[in-house]
């Protein structure tokens, strides 16, 4: 490899784990601002997604393209520690389906539910009929948030694998192997639930997998 190209990558890696950090962050700010339903009544849930809906496609936008940066980080950071490895390859197929399952997520969540309450919100329509859509949507919801956690676990879990081979970063292989399976264990237990705080806390735990990886991008120690 020649000097120019080394240092090329090197910035290309730099720049990857800047943005990696800085999705991070602001995904953790933007779950902070994440709007929730606390009324039970169909009628009242309805006006309450409404005064939210501005809010919630916001949020749910900006997470959605958040998580577009990262799939880009990502594909840096597998390049940098061999694209080549299975391991790697896995990770980062398991890291695409995971990535793909929370955008689905997100879309009902932020876009599909509040357009059904715009609907529902006219002069005589059924609230009683949108709980029973709100209620499949949101099932929708759970299904594909409990796989995109499961699967990007697996990813973090393949690229930790991937690093234990290298004593310099075997501490990144630590953190990493904490932050797959803990998330992962805490959802299957049932001791994790995915609503607003339990994903919250997920987006928590895998930050700290994320700052770690943007950090040593940065540093160009990957």
């Amino acid at each position: 490899m020649s000097a120019v190209t080394e240092t090329a990558e090197l910035v290309s890696a730099r720049r990857a784990g800047i943005v990696l950090v800085a999705a991070t962050i602001v995904s953790i700010l933007a779950m902070a601002h994440h709007p929730s339903v606390a009324s039970h009544d169909p009628g009242a849930a309805i006006a309450e997604i409404g005064t939210k809906a501005t809010l919630n496609r916001i949020v749910h936008g900006v997470l959605i393209a958040l998580m577009g940066l990262e799939a880009y980080a990502f594909a840096v950071f597998a390049d940098r520690i061999g694209a080549r490895r299975d391991a790697v390859r896995l990770g980062f197929v398991a890291y695409a389906i995971g990535i793909g399952a929370l955008i689905g997520a997100a879309l009902i969540s932020g876009f599909v539910v509040t357009h059904l309450a715009s609907h529902y919100a006219e002069a005589g329509a059924d609230p009683a009929a949108f709980a029973n859509l709100a209620r499949l949507a949101m099932t929708g919801n759970q299904s594909l948030a409990q796989l995109g956690v499961i699967a990007i676990s697996v990813a973090i879990l393949a690229w930790s694998v991937a690093l234990l081979h290298d004593r310099a970063q075997r501490w990144l292989a630590l953190v990493g192997l904490a932050a797959s399976v803990l998330p992962a264990l805490a959802l299957v237990a049932g001791v994790v639930h995915l609503d607003v705080s339990g994903m919250t806390l997920v987006v928590v735990a895998e930050a700290i997998w994320n700052v770690a990886v943007g950090v040593a991008l940065i540093r160009g120690r990957l």
